[in-house]
């Protein structure tokens, strides 16, 4: 199995980290176009998805919308109660790999929704969310070259998110 990408939005569609697996092979600039073009897209089908989802769910059952096959691969999701998004965009790979899933049956999950689950509550929260200077509303995505208005935002790329994150994938059996 192939990680293309992930992918992290919030609750309102902005992008909070963006990290490529496979290089891109155009001009610097048209690569940066292609995907910003591309989180927008992944953040509307999300949305959209997860509404049509909580619109067919039985009353009563939550809805929840873990993974989205397609022609060119697989997107598996994971949705935290705050409205944080965290997307792993795969190739089509038909193997279904549980490793990392417990007791088998019916409560097995997939290794890619356990491994989302982890970086969340494991990666994420103690990198990100427990630094003294995080702020949900100021956190600096791309930080613009001399534009002071960055000054005092939260940067994802001074905590040691992306090193553990790194880390964890490439010690996954599935991650190549």
């Amino acid at each position: 199995m192939t990680v293309n990408a992930l992918h992290i939005f919030d609750r309102k569609g902005k992008t909070l980290f963006t990290k490529r697996y496979i290089p891109n092979k155009q001009q610097p600039v048209q690569d940066a176009e292609q995907l910003s073009e591309q989180r927008k897209l992944i953040f509307g089908m999300l949305f959209s998805l997860r509404e049509l989802v909580g619109s067919i769910t039985p009353e009563g059952a939550s809805p929840a919308l873990h993974l989205v096959k397609t022609g060119a691969g697989t997107l598996h999701c994971y949705e935290t109660i705050s409205g944080l998004r965290i997307a792993m965009f795969t190739n089509n790979n038909p193997v279904m790999n549980t490793i990392g899933a417990r007791g088998g049956g019916e409560n097995a999950k997939t290794s890619f929704q356990t491994a989302l689950k982890h970086i969340y509550s494991e990666i994420w929260v103690e990198c990100v969310v427990r630094s003294p200077l995080y702020r949900p509303e100021d956190i600096q995505v791309e930080p613009l070259e001399g534009s002071e208005s960055n000054a005092g935002r939260f940067d994802i790329k001074s905590t040691n998110f992306e090193a553990k994150l790194n880390a964890y994938l490439t010690s996954m059996p599935w991650f190549r």
